[in-house]
């Protein structure tokens, strides 16, 4: 019996709301009237919302979006999601490009108005994104060319994209259209460190003559100049921009005025890798040791070890919104937690219609991933709504499998063997394990086992042309950045490659 085509549209819509992508593609197939009650936007916004959830996709990027959308209990259902399998995705892409009408048409209602957005087009390029990053195939590339140098960084926000090269020029792209639309000397020799605000237009560059730069891009003039020798990392944000140094302190500056806010005291033993803004909070990122701090005070908020070996050196790392990457001599780690969604403590409130911090006080899920010697890596990237590690080979003649995607399906969390259990039991490891979970900064070993290595994803291409040119173009890469379909991969000469995952289907 077909209970659901007698319900009211209404109370039809609020039903099909509950579904994911997968299955609310299945449903426009059952029926003719299965059919038409799907075709409204509102099912298949939610459905794309509720799938993106996970990532942690800020409001503001969705135009009059209700906080219905982001309810606690999908937050809380959402870190158990883990990838689907490529038949699951194939078979979604197939019952999305059900855009004919059934054999018989009925008289649809006129909209009072054109949607804001194409929603289930939204859903089925998702799902393509899903499945051409988890066969690792390239749908696009297209080459960028300005700078005279190799290129020593890349930041992507939005619509812009900031290229650095070795003689210390910034470019401006649209990414709209990929056109320069402005190059500034902004240093003087290499650029070490390179971000900025989207918003502001404001960029800050610190090169490896030890000079931190403040850049107004729209008027190509400089705002303010200071002394660098100690910077390690920086992050900015359209309000903020954080500095942290060698020694462990971390600077909150005023961008405009160019003046530091505040400071903390330094951490003489500890290295700070990577600090990351988040909504009001800092994330900050040591060897060992991970941090939430308040941006307005600089209080700790919430803290505890990494659940690694002490005796693991950590080269660098990144951080994006749950998921810290580590590069290690042998490997590449990805450490991933649940989202938080109910505040600790009074000083620490949660916006749960916006980024979700990290819950350092559960367990983190663990990926391990097999990296070519150290030596030959130049850069790692997490970007985009997709958490997929990309490190970058430079030991290789051209950019055809020189990047490799770390997979991070989650499979089943498995219990750490204690200790005097069968030793063979790592044999048949899960690929992802899940660490002794730690909530104190207390000291710990971090003696969690990880899973068996993963080889990763090398990136190739369906399209024979692209093939050919990523083999014989003779480009060393030299740095990258990732933000959700594209892969930006800066060259030795100078050259900006930009591969897409979403391009124009066959």
């Amino acid at each position: 019996m077909d209970i659901l085509s007698k319900l009211p549209v209404e109370l039809a819509h609020q039903i099909l709301s509950s579904l994911d992508i997968t299955d609310l593609a299945a449903c426009q197939s059952v029926s003719r009237q299965w059919y038409w009650i799907t075709v409204d936007q509102s099912v298949w916004k939610r459905a794309f919302l509720e799938r993106e959830r996970p990532f942690a996709i800020p409001a503001a990027n969705y135009s009059q979006l209700s906080s219905d959308s982001f309810t606690r209990e999908a937050a809380e259902a959402s870190a158990g999601l883990s990838s689907p399998s490529s038949l699951q995705l194939e078979t979604t892409i197939a019952l999305l490009d059900l855009d004919g009408e059934p054999d018989v048409v009925e008289e649809a209602t006129e909209p009072t108005g054109p949607p804001e957005r194409d929603w289930k087009q939204e859903c089925r390029s998702r799902v393509i994104s899903d499945r051409n990053w988890a066969k690792g195939h390239i749908q696009s590339l297209f080459t960028l060319r300005v700078h005279r140098g190799a290129i020593v960084r890349l930041r992507i926000k939005g619509d812009k994209l900031l290229s650095a090269d070795i003689f210390g020029q910034v470019a401006v792209w649209n990414t709209g259209t990929w056109n320069c639309e402005k190059m500034i000397d902004a240093a003087v020799g290499p650029i070490q460190l390179l971000d900025f605000s989207a918003a502001a237009m404001v960029a800050t560059v610190v090169s490896k003559s030890g000079v931190c730069r403040i850049w107004d891009l729209n008027a190509k003039s400089m705002m303010h100049s200071s002394s660098a020798f100690d910077v390690a990392c920086m992050t900015m944000d359209d309000k903020h921009l954080v500095l942290g140094k060698r020694d462990g302190q971390i600077e909150v500056v005023d961008f405009i005025s160019g003046q530091p806010i505040r400071s903390t005291d330094p951490m003489s033993t500890e290295t700070l890798q990577e600090i990351y803004i988040q909504n009001d909070t800092l994330v900050v990122a040591t060897g060992h040791f991970i941090r939430i701090l308040s941006i307005e005070t600089l209080d700790v908020l919430l803290a505890c070890p990494l659940p690694i070996p002490s005796t693991t050196h950590t080269f660098c790392s990144v951080f994006h919104i749950r998921s810290l990457i580590l590069l290690t001599e042998e490997h590449i780690l990805h450490i991933q937690w649940e989202p938080l969604n109910k505040s600790p403590n009074k000083l620490f409130p949660i916006d749960t219609r916006l980024e979700l911090p990290p819950d350092l006080s559960k367990a983190p899920f663990i990926h391990r991933t097999k990296i070519p010697p150290i030596a030959t890596i130049t850069s790692i990237a997490i970007g985009g709504n997709h958490p997929h590690v990309l490190t970058t080979n430079a030991d290789r003649p051209s950019l055809n499998e020189t990047i490799r995607v770390c997979p991070t399906t989650v499979a089943q969390p498995r219990p750490v063997p204690a200790q005097g259990q069968d030793a063979n039991a790592d044999a048949n490891a899960n690929e992802v394990d899940r660490a002794a979970p730690v909530a104190t900064e207390a000291a710990g070993d971090g003696s969690g086992s990880l899973a068996a290595d993963d080889v990763g994803i090398v990136l190739t291409s369906q399209d024979e042309g692209i093939a050919t040119y990523l083999d014989t173009c003779g480009l060393k890469p030299s740095f990258m950045d990732v933000e959700e379909d594209i892969v930006i991969v800066g060259t030795s000469k100078g050259d900006i490659v930009v591969l897409g995952m979403m391009g124009v289907e066959s």
